[in-house]
């Protein structure tokens, strides 16, 4: 009989807010939120921390909201390229424990750790993760533990922070059955009350609801077959790994509430940016088409993409690219659950022929091409992780 997977699903707990106290230590124990500075608090809060949660401030919540529930509350400024980086160090150490990562979005991820654990106990490896993270880059995490990567998923928010959860298909009935349906990773904001609706209270509800076709008839064919399944503990146990044969490297991130504050999208795709492009760099790929995935509450998803002239895995030229598509699909007013840049039609960067034309700025291909050569030297000397291209290097011209 084949031994089941033991997959870990690593979620940094409040990643913004944690990026801050990593850097100012005279926030750490502080309530604080992540949040745009306005006169008249008109903000929406990006992360709160635990200390803040504690008086009921959540994500998305206007800060003058959250000032009424805590008059002491601290309000920081998001700094992008500082979570950028910070989820740059986090996925560079998961390569280093194993090639088998698959990212969830900045700052989280599901490792295949089956064949590891045969010479280390996975609660031992858990721990040395843990503590690494928080040690070295003072990063909490909380760490699910599971057979799939949904039981892992749901293990990881059984306890925060700092949390280690095993959670195993015998125990559901005892662990994730009595959870609410709302609970339930898959089930959003709007199909929990449709639940609610035909009687499923809980996940133990669903896992044992005997009106399959009154179910269909609620959510749909094939996602009341995958919420069946996952209330029933099986998952996908497959960790699906960026190899640099891959037709494709993407990323994405999916908001605890729907979002329609432009500037935090931007904000977001530019960090997302960042992480294709050291995928990119990673796999020693180039891309010569960029796209934008869009995903609504109502779990309508768009996916749009445009070819490249000179394909690419710079970061700035990526993000640019994924704001003018942007701006052509955003309605004001949009609310978006989900924002994702993939890059496909690789190549290696050894095939890479750049075209020039007539009307190109040879100065500044030039001072691009002896850029390139100074990352290559720092990163041969120093390492890979040394130095990376950020988007903030490029501009519209």
């Amino acid at each position: 009989m084949k031994s089941p997977k033991i997959i870990f699903h690593i979620d940094m707990n409040c990643f913004f807010a944690s990026c801050e106290r990593a850097v100012n230590k005279d926030l750490i124990g502080q309530p604080i939120a992540v949040a745009h500075h306005d006169p008249l608090h008109r903000g929406i809060i990006l992360s709160p921390s635990y200390e803040a949660r504690k008086f009921g401030i959540k994500t998305t919540m206007l800060v003058r909201d959250a000032l009424l529930l805590c008059n002491e509350l601290i309000i920081v400024e998001p700094k992008m390229h500082l979570y950028k980086e910070c989820s740059r160090l986090f996925f560079d150490y998961l390569y280093s424990i194993t090639p088998l990562v698959e990212g969830g979005s900045i700052d989280e991820g599901y490792l295949d750790v089956t064949e590891i654990s045969k010479t280390e106990h996975p609660l031992a490896l858990a721990e040395r993760i843990q503590k690494h993270l928080l040690n070295n880059y003072n990063l909490p995490c909380s760490i699910g533990i599971g057979p799939n990567k949904f039981l892992a998923k749901m293990a990881s928010d059984m306890k925060k922070p700092l949390g280690i959860t095993v959670l195993r298909r015998r125990e559901i009935d005892k662990y994730l059955w009595p959870l609410p349906i709302g609970n339930m990773y898959g089930v959003g904001k709007k199909t929990a009350p449709k639940l609610q609706a035909i009687g499923i209270e809980t996940i133990g509800d669903l896992a044992n609801f005997e009106n399959i076709d009154l179910l269909k008839e609620i959510v749909g064919e094939v996602s009341a077959s995958t919420l069946i399944q996952r209330a029933n503990g099986y998952g996908s146990t497959e960790v699906v790994v960026e190899e640099a044969d891959n037709l494709s490297v993407s990323n994405s991130h999916t908001f605890d509430n729907s979002v329609f504050d432009v500037e935090l999208l931007k904000q977001t795709l530019k960090v997302i940016a960042n992480t294709v492009s050291h995928r990119l760099e990673k796999s020693h790929k180039v891309a010569q088409t960029i796209g934008l995935i869009l995903k609504y509450p109502d779990m309508r998803q768009i996916n749009r993409s445009r070819s490249v002239e000179n394909s690419t895995r710079d970061a700035g030229e990526i993000y640019l690219v994924v704001e003018d598509i942007f701006e052509e699909l955003y309605k004001t007013g949009d609310q978006i659950r989900l924002v994702g840049i993939f890059a496909n039609r690789l190549l290696d960067e050894k095939e890479e022929v750049k075209q020039y034309s007539i009307f190109d700025d040879l100065s500044e291909i030039e001072k691009e091409e002896g850029i390139e050569k100074i990352l290559k030297s720092v990163k041969k000397n120093f390492g890979p992780g040394s130095i990376n291209r950020g988007y903030y290097e490029y501009k519209r011209k």
